[in-house]
C-alpha cells in the first residue's frame, strides 16, 4: 500500500471542509458538484465517524523496515526511505492513537512538510496537531451539513438544490445510526486522560501546543454534540434517538465545581429541549413540518418517551431530569389542545403531575445554576430562546400552577415573618416562586445578542374611551397572560419576596422599550395607590429613601467622632433585609436609567422626589460602603445625559466627596477616607470603582472650564490626581479579597485616561498660563486640560508611564501561561487601554512637541520612542517594545490588542528613525525572533473577509467588530512595511519579508518556506493570499473578500520590484518560484466583486461599420487599485528583462498582452470569452488595422479574434466621474459650512484632498450644543438630520477625490506597460507590422475615450503624453520600412528569431505593390482626425497638454515627409521603381492630411495660430512647428491665407522687434533662460516656410520682414571668436550653447530666412535684393567680422556661418545698382555703396583662401581620432569639407555674378582676376603657411586667375575620384548582407571586444554606409557647382 504524503487522517477532510464551507457558508456559485463528489467520496467516513484505520502487524514491519527497503509514497517513482528515528517517531504515533502504522508514517511526514506554518515545534508535535485537526475537519463538515438541512428552526440561504441534496444525504446517515455512533464517540472522550496520555508519551510541547490541542480536543466534543443539537433543532429526533439521547444524559453527571453544566451535555440537554418544543403548532403554516413530528408518525412515540421520563430509575444528575420533566410536561399541556391519536388521553391527563414532580426536584434552581450558569449560554441564540420559551409556555399554559406557586409562596413569607418577629430562626421551606423569579432574572438580565425577548412580558396599557378607536394594536394573549404575571405578582407582595421581585422586573427591564415599559409600571402603581403608594412605585421608592436620608442625616459630628462613624459604619434605622431591598431598588433604578434617556429625565427632573438631593446626600451619611457605591453608580447613569451630567459635576464638587479645596483641619470624610482606611482595610473596593464609574460617565461630555470656580484653581486637576497618584498608581500595593477586582481598578482609571487623552486636542492655548480671580482676594491659575497634564506624563519617564508598561509586561507574562486565571478579561482590557495610551500618545507627540517649541515654554519632554527604549526595570533589558510587539502572538484570542500593537509600530517608525534598533531588539533572540514572526504571518492570514461598512457610518473604534479589528491590523502591518521600504536597510520590512540582514540586501536569495531552512514570512503569507483562486474563472479571491488589503498587498510587491535592493531577488523569486506576475496578468483585467457574485455585465460598445466589440465593463473601486499596482510591477519586469536579455520571459508577457488569436481565449484574456468573426470587414471601415492586413490575417485565423488584453486593460480605465451636488442647508450658513469643511481639510500621503469626517462631526456637534433656548429644542432633530446631510456629502466628496486619484493612477500604470512595450521590448520580439497595427488601435482606443462627452479634463490630460509617446513610435515604424533593404533585414532577424512574438501573432502578406502608408491610409486618418478632434476640446488653460498633441501631430504629419534617397539619381536600375511609389503614396497621404485638416475650418486654424501667437514658450514653439508643417503640405496656400488675412503673420514678423530685448539679454555669459532663442528658431523657422514660396516671399516682404531684421540689434552683439577653438566648437553640439553658439543659431535663422526669399522671388528681383542688402549693410560690422576669417580654423559652426554668409551676398548682390529707392540723401548712398564695395573685396579676397589644396586635405585627415569618436555631429571631416566646398561654390558664383552684371557684353566686362597663372602649375598653393590652409599675404591684393585655373584642375580630378567612391559605397549598400567580417567591423565602428550580434552590426554598418553616400552625394554635387562658374 502506498503511503499518502497528504495524510488520509489529514489532508482528504482539510479538503472536505473547504468543500463544504464553500457550499455552505460561503455560497460559491458552482460548488454543488464539487460538493456532491466530495460528500459520495466521504460518506463511509460519516458512517464510521472518527474511527481510525486498524493497527497492522503487516504494516507496523514495513515501517520497521523502512529504513532500508523504503515505503511507496503515492505520486513518487522510487521508494522512500526514513531515518530510524522517524520510524521511531512513527511508530509511537501509532500506538499513541492506536492507529495505522502507515496513516501515523503518513501523519508524520505531513507534520514535516508543515512545519514552516509551525515554528518552534517538532514534526511529532506538528503531527499530533493534524491528526486533531483531521478530526475536527470531518467533525465540523458533518455540523455544517446537518446546519444546511431543511427543517423549523433556521435556513442558512443555500441553493434549493444543494440544501435538497444535503438534507437527503443527512437523511442516509440518520438511517445509518449517527445519532447512536456521535453519541459513543462522545462518551469515551475525556480531556484529562487525553492529556496525561499525550503527556506520557511527550506529545505535548509549549504551553501555547498545549492550549491548541485542549481546544481542538474540546471543540471536537462540543461539534459532535452539536451535531445532535442541530439535528433536534431543525426536526425532532424519531424515538429510538431520542431514548437513547435520554440514556446518555440519565448517565452523565460531567457538572463543575459550581454546579454548571459541562459545555457538551449543555448542548445534548438543549437538543432534547427542542425534541419537546411544539410551539411550531401555533403557526397556521406549518402543517408540512408538524406532519414530519415523531408523535405523529409514531403512535409509541409519547408512551414510550413518557415512560421514560416518568421512570423511578435513579439519574446521576436529579436536575436534569427535573428539567426534562418540565419541558416534557409543557409539551403535554400544548398538545392536549390539538386532535392526536387515541391512546394519548392519559399521558395528556399527567401533565400537572409530571409539572409536580418537575417543581419538586427545584427545576428553576437547576436552570439557573447549572444551565444559564454556563459560560457559553448566552452566545447561542437558540439556547437562550428555548429556555425563554420553556418560562413563557409554564406561565402562560399553566397559569393555575403557577398561581400555586405564588400562593405557596406566599405562605412560606409569612412563615418567615413570623420567625422573624419572634427572633427564631426560621425553618427551611420551599421557595419555588422565589426561585423562579431568580431564574427570570438570570435569562432576562442579560441579553448579549440583542433579542430582547422580556418584551413579551410588556404591553401597553389597556386603552379607554377615545383612544380605543383611534389605536388597533391588540396584543397576543400570549403576551397579555405574561404581563398580568408581571403585574400581579407585585401586588400585595409580602417582605420576603420584595427583593426577588424587585430582580425580577429588573432583569425583565434589559432594554429601552422595556425600561419604559417598567418604568410605567411603578409609575402607575404609584399614582393608583390612593392615599398610600405601592411597595413596588416610584413614590414609595422614593418616599423610603427620603424618610432614611432624614434619620442618618444629623449635624456633622467632630474628628473622633466622625472617624469613628466612619470606621464602625453607624447605620442608624436600616436592617440588613433593608440594605438588601435599597440596593435591589437602586439597581433597578440603575438599569432603567441606563437604558432609557426619558425615564432618566423623568426621574431627575422630579421635584418630588429630589433624586438629586436624596443620592447626594445619603453619600454623606454614615451608611455601608456598599450602598454608597449602589448610589454612585445611580449616579453614574444619570450622567449619562449631558444636561444632568452639568448639574451632577456642581453637585459634585459642592459636596466634595472627593476633597478639592485645601483645608487645615484634617480630612475625616469622603471618598479617599473610605478608600485608605474602610476599603483597603476590608480589601474590597466597590466605592472607589463606582467613584471613578462615575467620573468616566461625567467625562463624556466637556468638563466645565469654571469646575471649582472662586474657591480653588478651576479645572480637573484634583479629579485626575486622585484618578494616577490614589488609585492608579497604588493599586498594586494594595491588597485585593478578589483578585479579579484589582485589574476591574486599573480597567477603570485607564478608561478615564485613555479617553481624555483621545479626546484632547494640542492646542496653543495650553501652552499659556491663565490667572483668574479668587474668592476672598488672589488670584489662581487655572488648571491645564487634562489631555495636556497626561501628555506630559506620558512623555516623561513619570511614575504613570512606568506603571503601565509594567502593567503590559505582567499581562504578557500571564498570558505566555496559555491558562485561565481570576480576572483574565480585565486584565486583557487593562493591558488594552495600556496600549492605547502609547498609541494616543505616539499620534499627538509630533504636535506637541512642535507647540512647544513654538510657545517658548519651559516643559521639557521626551519622545515615546526613547522612552520605549529605556531600560526595563524586571528584565534590565531594553525590552519595552519587544513586550509590545509580543502582542501580535496573541492575534487570535486578543486581535484588538495586535491592532494597537500594530498601529504603535507604525507610529514609532514614523516619528523616529529607529528601525535598525527595531530589528535588532526583534531579532537579538531566536525565541523571540521566531514567535514574532509566526505573530505577524497570523495576522495576515486571517479568514475573515473585510465587512462591508458604510461610508457615511461614523462607527468608532471601540465598536468594531473582530473581523473589522483583524483586518484592520493586516492592513496597519503592510502599511508598516510600505514606510519601512523607504527608510535605509536594515528595517523592519526586510526583517518580515525575509531578507538577508547580516549582509546586502541585494544578495538575498528568497525561497519558500521550508527550503534551505527558511522560515515562514510576511511575503508567503502576502504572495499565498494573492494567488489564492489564480487559475480559476473568478481569478483572485482577495479581490472579492479583502479588496482594501489586496490593493495594499500590491502595492507591498510593487514596492519591493521598484527597490533598488530589493527588485532583483524579488523579481527573481516571483519568476522562478511562483511564475506570479504571467499567471496575475492572465487575469486582468480584474473582475468587480457585483460582475463575479450578481452576474451582471455593464457593456461597453465600440462600433464600426460592421464591428462590435463587447467586454465587461469593470469600474469598481475595489478592482482598479489592485490592477494599477500589478501593472506597475509588470512594467518594471518587461523593463528589466529586456535589459537583461531574459528574452523568453518578455516574450511569454508580451504575448500575452498583445496576442489576439483565439488560443487565449476564456479568464486568461480578463473574462472576454467572445470572439469576433472579422472575415466580412471591410477594409475602408475597419477601425483596427488597414483593409489588406485585416483581410490577410482573416485568413491566416480562420475568421476569429479576441481583444487584445492591452486593450482590454484601456477599457478598465475610465475618464468620467460624477461630483455631489451643492449643499441645500435651511439652519447652516452655506459658506461657513463650506469654510469648515475646508479648514478639516488636509493632504493624505497620495497629494489627495481628504476631508476629516470625525473632527467635522465634532465641530457640528459642538455648534449645536452650545445653542440655548426652548426653540432650538424643538429643532434639533431637523438640524441633525442636516448634519448628516453634510456629512454625507462630505463623504460623497472624499470618495469621489479617491476615485479621482484611482482613476489617473489606474491610466498612469496602463501608460507605464505601453510605454515600456514599445520603447524598451526588443524590436525582434515585437516586429514591425505588429507594432503598426498595436499602436493604431492603441491611439484610435484612446482618442474614442478622451472624445466622449462625459470625460474629464482631469482625468484625460495624461493621454496627451501617451499619445505623443505612441505617435513617436508609429513614425519610427513608418521610417523602418522606407526601403526594401530593411524589410528583408527584418525578415532575416525574424527567421533568426524563431520564436518570437511573429510565431504566434501571424504576419500578413504585405503588397508588393503598395507601401504600409496606403495599407493604413484609413486608420491614419482616423488618428487624425481624433488628434484634430483632441485638440479642439483642449482648452486653452491645459498648455501641457496642447503641447503633447501639437508634438504628437508634428510625428503624424511627418509621416507624410519624402525621406531623402541615400542612392545616386543615376542608379535608376535599382531605385527608380521603389522612388516612384514612394512618391505617390507621400503625396497621395498628404493631401489626404491636408484635406482631413481643411475639413475642420477656420476654427482648428485660429486654436493653433492664437497658440503660436500666445501660449505657454513650448506650447508656441510646438505650434509654430504645426504650423510649419502644414503650410509646407498646403499646395493651394490657404493657410498661408489665413495667417495673412487674419493678421497672424504680421504679428509673428512686428513680434521679432518685441523679442529684441530678451534676445540681447540671451548674448550675455550667463543668461537667466534660453527659451525666448528657441521660440526665435521656431518662429524663424515659418517665416522661412513662408518665404520658400513666391507668395510667401511677397507677403513677408509687404509685412516689412527684412526692416524688422534690420531694425533688431540683438545682431550686432556678435560675441567674441575663441581662437583655441576645441572640437566641441568644431561641432557646436553643447547641451547648453555657448554665446557664440546662441549667435550663430540667430544669425543662421536669419540668413536662411533672407535666402528662402530671395531664392522664390529669383535674382531678378531687385527691390527685394535691395531690401537684403540694406540688412547686410546696416548689421556691416557683424558681416565684416566674418567675412575676415583672418585666423585658420576648422570650426565647423563657423564655416557653416561663413558658408550662409556667402551665400546671401552672392544671391543679393546680383543687380550692380541696389539701395537707392531706399536711402533719403545721397550721402546715404555713398556710404552704401561703399560697404557694398568693402563686402565685394572681402569676398574676392576669400577665394584664394577656400581652394581646396592638398595641404588642406593632410590637416584634416590629421584630425585626431579620438575627438571624432567623442563628437556626435557624424563624421566631421566629411562635414568641413562640404562647407569649404560650399564656400568656394558661393564665392565664385559671386565672381560669376560680378562679372555678367559688370557690362552688357564680355568686352567691356570688369577684370576681378589678376592675368597671372603662376598658381595653376603649383603642388598646392601658399605651401609656405604651415597653420592655414591657403593665405594671401595682404586682404587687398587681386587674386590671379591661376587661381582659378587650380580650382578647375583639382575640382575635376576629385570629382572622378569621389564619383568612383560612391559607387563603389553604393555597391556594397545594395549587398548588405554579403559584407565580409572586416567590413562589418569597419563600418559597423565596433570595438573587438564587444559582443555584438551580426543583425546588430548589419544595422549599424547599413548606417553607416547611408551616411557616406549621402556625403559622397552632396560632395558630388559641391563639385559640380565649383566647375559650373569656372568653365
Amino acid at each position: 500500500m502506498a503511503v499518502n504524503s497528504a495524510a488520509r487522517l489529514w489532508g482528504p477532510f482539510r479538503s472536505l471542509y473547504e468543500t463544504v464551507d464553500a457550499a455552505v457558508f460561503q455560497k460559491q456559485p458552482n460548488s454543488a458538484y464539487d460538493l456532491e463528489v466530495a460528500l459520495k467520496r466521504h460518506k463511509p467516513d460519516f458512517i464510521s465517524l472518527l474511527k481510525k484505520p486498524a493497527k497492522n502487524n503487516g504494516d507496523r514491519e514495513a515501517v520497521k523496515k523502512s529504513a532500508t527497503e523504503g515505503l511507496v509514497v503515492q505520486g513518487e517513482q522510487r521508494t522512500q526511505t526514513f531515518s530510524q528515528q522517524f520510524i521511531s517517531e512513527a511508530l509511537i504515533l501509532s500506538d499513541l492513537f492506536e492507529m495505522n502504522e502507515l496513516a501515523a508514517v503518513e501523519l508524520l511526514m505531513a507534520g514535516e512538510n508543515q512545519l514552516p506554518n509551525y515554528p518552534g515545534l517538532t514534526r511529532g508535535l506538528v503531527a499530533v496537531l493534524l491528526y486533531y485537526d483531521g478530526r475536527r475537519s470531518l467533525v465540523n463538515s458533518l455540523r455544517a451539513l446537518i446546519q444546511a438541512r431543511e427543517g423549523r428552526t433556521w435556513s442558512l440561504g443555500v441553493a434549493p438544490d444543494i440544501v435538497n441534496y444535503i438534507t437527503k444525504y443527512t437523511d442516509e446517515l440518520l438511517k445509518d445510526g449517527i445519532v447512536n455512533k456521535i453519541l459513543d464517540v462522545i462518551k469515551p472522550m475525556d480531556l484529562t486522560i487525553e492529556l496525561d496520555k499525550l503527556q506520557r508519551e511527550r506529545a505535548l510541547g509549549t504551553p501555547k501546543h498545549r492550549k491548541q490541542v485542549t481546544d481542538i480536543f474540546n471543540e471536537i466534543k462540543l461539534n459532535l454534540a452539536e451535531c445532535i443539537f442541530c439535528l433536534a433543532c431543525q426536526q425532532p429526533l424519531n424515538k429510538s434517538d431520542t431514548l437513547r439521547l435520554l440514556a446518555h444524559l440519565k448517565g452523565d453527571n460531567s457538572n463543575s465545581a459550581d454546579s454548571s453544566l459541562d459545555p457538551v451535555t449543555l448542548c445534548l440537554l438543549m437538543a432534547l429541549y427542542y425534541c419537546f418544543d411544539v410551539s411550531i403548532l401555533e403557526k397556521e403554516d406549518s402543517d408540512d413540518i408538524v406532519g414530519r413530528f415523531p408523535f405523529i408518525n409514531d403512535n409509541r412515540y409519547l408512551t414510550d418517551i413518557h415512560k421514560e421520563i416518568t421512570s423511578i430509575q435513579q439519574w446521576d444528575n436529579n436536575g436534569m431530569r427535573a428539567s426534562l420533566q418540565f419541558s416534557w410536561a409543557n409539551m403535554l399541556r400544548q398538545l392536549s389542545q390539538y386532535p392526536l391519536p387515541q391512546g394519548s388521553t392519559e399521558i395528556f391527563e399527567a401533565d400537572e403531575q409530571l409539572m409536580d414532580l418537575a417543581i419538586d426536584g427545584q427545576v428553576f434552581l437547576f436552570l439557573k445554576n447549572s444551565v444559564l450558569s454556563v459560560k457559553e449560554f448566552f452566545q447561542e441564540e437558540f439556547y437562550v430562546r428555548r429556555i425563554h420559551g420553556l418560562i413563557t409556555d409554564f406561565i402562560y399554559h399553566m397559569p393555575l400552577k403557577v398561581k400555586e406557586l405564588r400562593n405557596r409562596g406566599d405562605e412560606t413569607a409569612r412563615i418567615i415573618m413570623a420567625h422573624q418577629n419572634e427572633g427564631l430562626q426560621s425553618p427551611d421551606q420551599r421557595k419555588d416562586f422565589e426561585e423562579l423569579l431568580s431564574l427570570m432574572v438570570e435569562l432576562y438580565s442579560t441579553d448579549d445578542l440583542n433579542l430582547e425577548l422580556s418584551l413579551d412580558f410588556w404591553c401597553p396599557a389597556e386603552p379607554t374611551g377615545l383612544q380605543e378607536s383611534m389605536y388597533h394594536y391588540r396584543p397576543p394573549p400570549r403576551q397579555v397572560a405574561l404581563y398580568k404575571f408581571v403585574r400581579l405578582a407585585g401586588d400585595l407582595l409580602p417582605a420576603p419576596l420584595y427583593v426577588p421581585y424587585i430582580r425580577m422586573i429588573t432583569g425583565l427591564a434589559n432594554s429601552p422599550q422595556c425600561a419604559q415599559h417598567c418604568f410605567n409600571l411603578l409609575k402607575i402603581n404609584g399614582m393608583n395607590a390612593g392615599g398610600s403608594a405601592s411597595m413596588v412605585s416610584w413614590d414609595h421608592i422614593f418616599m423610603s429613601l427620603n424618610q432614611y436620608y432624614t434619620s442618618l442625616r444629623r449635624e456633622q459630628p467632630n474628628s473622633i467622632e466622625a472617624a469613628h462613624s466612619y470606621r464602625t459604619h453607624h447605620t442608624r434605622g436600616i436592617s440588613i433585609q433593608e440594605l438588601e431591598g435599597i440596593i435591589a431598588v437602586l439597581k433597578l433604578a440603575q438599569c432603567i436609567i441606563k437604558q432609557n434617556e426619558n425615564c432618566r429625565s423623568a426621574i431627575w427632573e422630579n421635584q418630588q422626589w429630589s433624586a438629586n438631593i436624596l443620592l447626594f446626600g445619603l453619600i454623606g451619611c454614615s451608611i455601608p460602603s456598599l450602598l454608597k457605591a449602589e448610589i454612585l453608580k445611580t449616579l453614574s447613569y444619570l450622567a449619562l445625559t449631558p444636561s444632568i451630567a452639568s448639574n451632577i459635576w456642581q453637585t459634585l464638587e459642592i459636596s466634595q466627596i472627593l476633597p478639592t479645596i485645601q483645608s487645615a483641619n484634617e480630612q475625616t470624610s469622603g471618598i479617599l477616607v473610605e478608600l485608605e482606611e474602610i476599603e483597603s482595610r476590608s480589601e474590597e473596593y466597590p466605592m472607589t470603582r463606582a467613584f471613578l464609574q462615575l467620573l468616566n460617565n461625567l467625562t463624556n461630555i466637556p468638563i466645565p472650564a469654571a469646575l471649582g470656580a472662586g474657591y480653588r484653581s478651576p479645572g480637573f486637576d484634583p479629579y485626575l490626581e486622585f484618578i494616577i497618584n490614589n488609585v492608579f498608581l497604588k493599586f498594586y500595593t494594595r491588597a485585593y479579597k478578589n483578585s479579579q477586582e484589582k485589574w476591574q481598578i486599573a480597567v477603570c482609571c485607564l478608561e478615564i485616561m485613555c479617553k481624555l487623552l483621545h479626546e484632547h486636542e494640542v492646542k496653543e492655548t495650553d501652552f499659556i498660563e491663565t490667572v483668574v480671580e479668587r474668592q476672598g482676594g488672589g488670584t489662581v491659575s487655572t488648571n491645564k486640560p487634562p489631555g495636556h497634564l497626561l501628555l506630559l506624563y506620558m512623555l516623561n519617564d513619570s511614575g504613570l508611564l512606568k506603571m503601565i508598561l509594567r502593567l503590559l509586561d505582567d499581562g504578557i507574562m500571564q498570558f505566555e501561561t496559555y491558562t485561565n486565571f481570576p480576572g483574565k478579561e480585565d486584565l486583557e482590557k487593562a493591558c488594552l487601554l495600556c496600549l492605547r495610551m502609547i498609541e494616543i500618545s505616539l499620534d499627538k507627540e509630533e504636535k506637541f512637541e512642535r507647540m512647544i517649541r513654538d510657545s517658548g515654554t519651559s516643559v521639557m519632554i521626551a519622545t515615546m520612542d526613547k522612552l520605549l527604549l529605556s531600560i526595563n526595570p524586571r528584565s534590565r533589558k531594553a525590552d519595552h517594545l519587544v513586550n509590545i510587539a509580543k502582542f501580535v502572538i496573541f492575534n487570535t484570542l486578543l486581535p484588538e490588542h495586535a491592532f494597537s500593537t500594530a498601529r504603535i509600530l507604525y507610529l514609532v517608525c514614523r516619528s523616529a528613525p529607529i528601525q535598525t534598533e527595531l530589528v535588532h531588539l526583534y531579532t537579538l533572540d531566536e525565541n523571540v525572533n521566531r514567535d514574532l514572526m509566526q505573530g505577524f504571518v497570523e495576522c495576515l492570514e486571517i479568514d475573515d473577509a473585510e465587512p462591508r461598512i458604510d461610508k457615511t457610518d461614523l462607527q468608532a473604534e471601540e465598536d468594531f467588530t473582530t473581523a473589522q479589528i483583524k483586518n484592520a491590523t493586516r492592513q496597519h502591518i503592510i502599511q508598516l512595511m510600505l514606510y519601512a521600504m523607504e527608510q535605509s536597510a536594515p528595517n523592519l520590512a526586510h526583517w518580515l519579508l525575509g531578507f538577508e540582514l547580516r549582509k546586502p540586501v541585494v544578495k538575498t536569495n528568497l525561497q519558500d518556506p521550508g527550503v534551505l531552512g527558511s522560515p515562514k514570512t510576511c511575503l508567503h503569507s502576502i504572495l499565498t493570499l494573492l494567488n489564492n483562486g489564480v487559475g480559476s474563472r473568478t481569478g483572485p479571491t482577495c479581490l472579492q473578500h479583502t479588496p482594501r488589503l489586496a490593493e495594499l498587498a500590491y502595492h507591498l510587491i510593487y514596492v519591493l520590484c521598484a527597490n533598488k535592493d530589493t527588485t532583483a531577488p524579488t523579481l527573481r523569486y516571483l519568476r522562478t518560484a511562483h511564475d506570479f506576475l504571467y499567471r496575475q496578468l492572465q487575469h486582468l483585467p480584474f473582475k468587480s466583486t457585483d460582475t463575479v457574485k450578481e452576474i451582471r455585465e455593464q457593456v461597453c460598445t465600440c462600433t464600426t461599420h460592421l464591428q462590435t466589440w463587447t467586454f465587461p465593463c469593470v469600474n469598481d473601486a475595489d478592482t482598479v487599485g489592485p490592477q494599477s499596482w500589478l501593472l506597475k510591477t509588470i512594467a518594471i519586469e518587461l523593463r528589466l528583462t529586456s535589459l537583461n536579455r531574459q528574452r523568453s520571459h518578455t516574450q511569454r508577457l508580451l504575448y500575452l498582452l498583445l496576442d489576439d488569436t483565439e488560443d487565449h481565449a476564456g479568464y486568461q484574456n480578463g473574462g472576454v470569452e467572445d470572439v469576433i468573426d472579422v472575415s466580412g470587414w471591410d477594409r475602408e471601415t475597419s477601425m483596427f488595422v488597414s483593409g489588406t492586413a485585416s483581410q490577410n490575417k482573416t485568413i491566416a485565423r480562420s475568421g476569429k479574434r479576441t481583444r487584445r488584453k492591452l486593450l482590454c486593460l484601456l477599457d478598465s480605465v475610465t475618464f468620467s466621474q460624477d461630483y455631489p451636488e451643492q449643499l441645500q442647508l435651511d439652519f447652516f450658513d452655506p459658506k461657513l459650512i463650506e469654510q469648515v469643511i475646508s479648514n478639516c481639510e488636509s493632504k493624505t500621503e497620495n497629494d489627495v484632498i481628504h476631508c476629516d469626517v470625525r473632527a467635522l462631526h465634532r465641530i457640528l456637534i459642538s455648534e449645536l450644543n452650545n445653542q440655548q433656548g426652548s426653540l432650538m429644542a424643538g429643532q434639533r432633530p431637523l438640524i441633525m438630520g442636516e448634519i448628516k446631510q453634510i456629512l454625507a456629502t462630505v463623504v460623497i466628496r472624499n470618495k469621489v477625490r479617491g476615485n479621482l486619484y484611482t482613476k489617473r493612477q489606474s491610466f498612469e500604470s496602463w501608460r507605464q506597460v505601453a510605454e515600456v512595450l514599445l520603447s524598451a521590448c526588443p524590436e525582434d520580439v515585437l516586429n514591425g507590422e505588429t507594432r503598426e497595427i498595436v499602436i493604431f488601435e492603441l491611439l484610435q482606443d484612446l482618442l474614442l475615450k478622451v472624445a466622449k462627452e462625459d470625460s474629464l479634463p482631469e482625468l484625460t490630460a495624461p493621454v496627451a503624453g501617451v499619445v505623443l509617446t505612441l505617435m513617436a513610435n508609429l513614425l519610427q515604424c513608418f521610417i523602418s520600412d522606407v526601403s526594401q533593404s530593411e524589410k528583408s533585414l527584418q525578415t532575416a532577424s525574424a527567421q533568426q528569431a524563431g520564436d518570437g512574438l511573429s510565431a504566434g501573432i501571424s504576419r500578413s502578406t504585405w503588397s508588393q505593390s503598395a507601401g504600409s502608408r496606403t495599407l493604413f491610409a484609413t486608420s491614419l486618418q482616423l488618428v487624425l482626425k481624433g488628434l484634430l478632434d483632441y485638440i479642439l476640446k483642449t482648452s486653452a488653460g491645459s498648455q501641457r497638454v496642447r503641447a503633447n498633441l501639437y508634438g504628437s501631430l508634428l510625428y503624424y504629419l511627418q509621416i507624410a515627409q519624402k525621406p531623402q534617397s541615400v542612392h545616386n539619381k543615376e542608379d535608376r536600375s535599382t531605385v527608380s521603381r521603389v522612388l516612384g511609389t514612394s512618391d505617390t503614396e507621400y503625396e497621395q497621404l498628404a493631401k489626404e492630411n491636408i484635406t482631413t485638416i481643411m475639413g475642420y475650418g477656420d476654427n482648428f486654424m485660429d486654436v493653433v495660430c492664437k497658440d503660436a501667437c500666445d501660449g505657454h514658450d513650448i506650447g508656441r514653439m510646438l505650434a509654430l512647428s504645426v504650423l510649419d508643417m502644414i503650410v509646407s503640405m498646403d499646395v493651394y496656400q490657404q493657410w498661408m491665407t489665413y495667417l495673412s488675412g487674419k493678421g497672424y503673420l504680421q504679428h509673428l514678423v512686428d513680434s521679432l522687434l518685441q523679442d529684441d530685448l530678451e534676445l540681447q539679454k540671451l548674448l550675455r555669459p550667463n543668461p537667466e533662460q534660453i527659451r525666448a532663442m528657441y521660440i526665435y528658431q521656431s518662429k524663424m523657422s515659418l517665416l522661412t516656410r513662408f518665404g520658400e514660396t513666391t507668395a510667401g516671399a511677397h507677403l513677408l516682404i509687404r509685412c516689412g520682414m527684412m526692416q524688422k531684421l534690420s531694425a533688431c540689434q540683438f545682431f550686432d552683439l556678435r560675441p567674441d571668436t575663441d581662437r583655441s577653438a576645441s572640437l566641441q566648437e568644431r561641432c557646436d553640439d553643447e547641451f547648453i550653447p555657448s554665446p557664440l553658439a546662441r549667435y550663430r543659431i540667430l544669425l543662421s535663422s536669419a540668413l536662411k530666412l533672407g535666402l528662402a526669399i530671395l531664392t522664390s522671388v529669383g535674382v531678378e528681383s531687385k527691390d527685394i535684393a535691395a531690401q537684403v542688402m540694406l540688412f547686410v549693410v546696416t548689421h556691416n560690422e557683424v558681416f565684416t567680422t566674418i567675412l575676415k576669417d583672418r585666423g585658420p580654423s576648422l570650426s565647423l559652426p563657423a564655416l557653416k556661418e561663413l558658408a550662409l554668409t556667402t551665400a546671401l551676398i552672392a544671391r543679393a548682390n546680383y543687380h550692380t545698382d541696389l539701395g537707392s529707392e531706399y536711402l533719403d540723401n545721397e550721402t546715404a548712398i555713398i556710404e552704401f555703396k561703399g560697404h557694398r564695395a568693402r563686402i565685394q573685396r572681402q569676398m574676392i579676397a576669400l577665394l584664394p583662401r577656400y581652394c581646396f589644396s592638398e595641404r588642406y586635405n593632410k590637416q584634416l585627415k590629421s584630425l585626431d581620432e579620438s575627438e571624432r569618436l567623442e563628437s556626435t555631429s557624424g563624421d566631421i571631416q566629411s562635414d568641413i569639407k562640404l562647407a569649404i566646398q560650399e564656400i568656394s561654390s558661393n564665392l565664385l558664383a559671386y565672381c560669376r555674378s560680378l562679372l555678367t552684371e559688370s557690362a552688357p557684353t564680355s568686352q567691356f566686362s570688369r577684370i576681378i582676376f589678376g592675368p597671372s597663372l603662376e598658381e595653376a602649375s603649383a603642388r598646392d598653393l601658399n605651401t609656405l603657411d604651415d597653420y592655414s590652409i591657403c593665405s594671401l599675404s595682404s586682404s587687398t591684393q587681386v587674386p590671379n586667375l591661376g587661381v582659378v585655373i587650380y580650382q578647375l584642375r583639382h575640382c575635376t580630378n576629385n570629382f572622378m575620384a569621389v564619383f568612383d567612391s560612391h559607387r563603389q559605397h553604393v555597391q556594397k549598400l545594395s549587398t548588405l548582407t554579403e559584407l565580409t567580417t572586416e567590413d562589418l567591423k569597419e563600418f559597423s565602428n565596433v570595438i573587438s571586444n564587444e559582443k555584438m550580434s551580426s543583425q546588430q552590426k548589419q544595422i549599424l554598418a547599413k548606417k553607416r554606409l547611408q551616411q557616406i553616400v549621402k556625403s559622397k552625394s552632396q560632395e558630388l554635387q559641391h563639385l559640380a557647382c565649383i566647375l559650373l562658374p569656372v568653365l
